[in-house]
């Protein structure tokens, strides 16, 4: 049987989580006691006075901005996440006392300011595509005051200032990871049943009876006035606007987001994600590097990981299928080599039972 090695970052870019839990886990990795990714976390995110999630600082003026920054830095975050709600001025008080400090800050682009505005001000990564549709629409003003709906993007999208947002984020290398599978699903979650996927048993089960439920709540609750067929079409958009930003030159990241919505199943949905993006327009391999090369270079690691060559770092994907001829090849998984240690598929499978029990453990 021929194999295909794909180089695997074997990266999670957390963000939004209790900081001492996740430094806990890296220190259980690093001396090989559990087995796992490389964590790059954020620990809480920064939100505006009363934040939507757990895990979460409350920023009310820029002073508050101003010391959250210091102390996660203090506290050995590797990078500031953003929220939607920030007040506009707390956010460039986050964004100087971010560069003062030198830790990058990434996320939402917050409400409260423009896209074109948090590239120039140095934001590493954009979340969701969020700030996006509102920079390409003349009605952006009007967006900053809320009242955001997709059927609203749609109807005042506007190519040039599309074209224009992605110079800037050309120019500024500004990253984008828009979950495109998080968005379809999001966009889809009345129209489809997840409840018979197979993947669901690898699931939490706080996140099956909890967690999903508020989210799908919150999800269409927040659908308005768009109905299912602009929630399609806004779906195609996005395709299409990423692929229009990848054109210009705009840099890239695989993303799925988790926990929010059923439609996620982490691991698995990165999959689905590389498929995304070819149908936006990627090549295989294009769609390929957003998992492997590209977060080699955004996190300054391309020295150790990124490519298969001698000397960089053993974290590896062997796969049955050959993902240049069709990138869902990438879910063929003979085998995988993490920092060193090889993987069969039956030890694969192995783990995957003890996931299925764990997930079936009451909190």
């Amino acid at each position: 049987m021929p194999l295909f090695v794909a180089n695997g970052i074997t990266g999670v870019r957390d963000m939004g989580s209790e900081l001492g839990t996740v430094q806990g886990w890296r220190s259980e990795i690093a001396a090989g006691r559990l087995i796992g990714p490389r964590i790059r976390t954020s620990g809480p995110m920064l939100d505006g006075p009363k934040p939507r999630f757990p895990s979460s600082i409350a920023i009310a003026t820029p002073e508050d901005g101003r010391h959250a920054v210091a102390d996660l830095k203090r506290s050995g975050a590797d990078f500031i996440k953003l929220q939607s709600l920030i007040p506009r001025e707390a956010v460039f008080a986050i964004a100087e006392e971010a560069k003062r400090q030198g830790i990058a800050f990434e996320g939402h682009v917050p409400d409260s300011v423009r896209a074109s505005e948090m590239s120039e001000a140095g934001m590493r990564s954009f979340e969701h595509l969020i700030g996006v549709f509102e920079g390409s629409s003349p009605a952006e003003d009007e967006f900053l005051k809320g009242n955001k709906t997709e059927g609203r993007f749609l109807a005042t999208y506007d190519s040039a200032r599309a074209t224009s947002l992605a110079a800037i984020l050309a120019k500024n290398q500004t990253w984008q990871c828009p979950t495109l599978v998080w968005e379809r699903g999001g966009n889809l979650i009345d129209a489809t049943d997840f409840s018979k996927d197979v993947r669901v048993k690898y699931v939490p089960e706080l996140w099956r009876t909890k967690t999903w439920k508020r989210f799908k709540d919150e999800i269409m609750q927040g659908y308005g006035a768009d109905d299912l067929r602009t929630r399609r079409e806004f779906i195609g958009k996005e395709l299409e606007i990423v692929g229009m930003l990848h054109k210009a030159g705009v840099p890239f990241l695989a993303g799925t987001d988790t926990p929010a919505g059923v439609h996620i199943f982490p691991g698995f949905s990165l999959h689905e994600e590389l498929q995304r993006f070819v149908a936006a327009g990627f090549t295989p391999l294009e769609a390929l590097q957003t998992a492997t090369l590209n977060p080699a270079r955004f996190f300054a690691m391309e020295d150790q990981l990124g490519t298969v060559q001698k000397g960089k770092l053993a974290d590896l994907v062997l796969l049955s299928g050959n993902p240049l001829e069709d990138i869902a090849n990438t879910q063929k998984i003979a085998g995988v080599i993490v920092d060193g240690h090889y993987f069969s598929r039956g030890e694969l499978d192995r783990m995957l039972t003890r996931v299925e029990a764990a997930a079936h453990r009451r909190p």
